[in-house]
């Protein structure tokens, strides 16, 4: 079961070689942010995250997409999202401007349909959980996400995209500007790419350290 691989925060993960552990990488907690518009739902969701998922850390718990993209701790690693919100920004806009701030998606619906399912998921969420569905199905749909990223050897485009212009010798800054993003995301995906590389083993203690290491994947000429 995935919710083996994960400890209460940051977390060592290793083999056992007779009684001894050998740390082989750090884990750190899933970061969190939980967005619908109806606050028994968001209320309740907010509260069986904190109280059953030690692994999944809610940083962000609001009732609009404003108060989302505007709070301190957004992007998250993982957005809960309902698909009806009151602002009227399609579903699209919404997990498109989450990807390409960092973050992935999870809708939550209650409406339950083969052609909203589609839309979310072509949007690029990474799952599609129906409201009638027990929060044990948001929870797993959460930590499958973050797996799936954290622990394969990939980053999303938006990361690729800012680690190749980051080793060209451009500063997070320029790279917000020439991406349209702000310089605080940037920064954040360039500590994502830190934090990849720690958790395998091969930290980056510098910008020299972290070029090299995409280097020896292939990621950067």
């Amino acid at each position: 079961m995935i919710a083996r691989l994960w400890g209460e925060s940051d977390c060592v993960r290793g083999h056992i070689q007779g009684d001894n552990v050998i740390p082989q990488s750090i884990v750190r907690s899933c970061r969190v942010a939980i967005v619908d518009d109806h606050e028994l739902v968001l209320d309740g969701l907010t509260m069986y995250m904190r109280s059953n998922a030690a692994d999944l850390d809610v940083v962000i718990s609001v009732t609009g997409w404003f108060e989302l993209i505007g709070h301190p701790a957004f992007a998250p690693d993982v957005v809960v999202m309902d698909l009806q919100l009151q602002e009227s920004i399609s579903i699209e806009t919404r997990v498109t401007s989450c990807l390409a701030a960092g973050a992935l998606v999870v809708v939550v619906s209650s409406l339950e349909t083969d052609e909203l399912r589609e839309r979310s998921l072509a949007a690029g969420a990474s799952a599609f959980v129906p409201k009638s569905s027990p929060a044990d199905a948001v929870v797993d749909a959460v930590r499958s996400a973050w797996s799936s990223v954290h622990e394969s050897n990939t980053f999303i485009d938006a990361q690729l995209e800012i680690l190749r212009l980051y080793a060209d010798g451009l500063s997070p800054v320029d790279i917000g500007l020439q991406l349209g993003l702000s310089f605080e995301v940037v920064k954040t995906h360039l500590s994502r790419i830190r934090d990849h590389y720690a958790a395998s083993g091969r930290p980056t203690h510098s910008k020299q350290d972290l070029i090299r290491r995409a280097a020896e994947d292939g990621l950067v000429s």
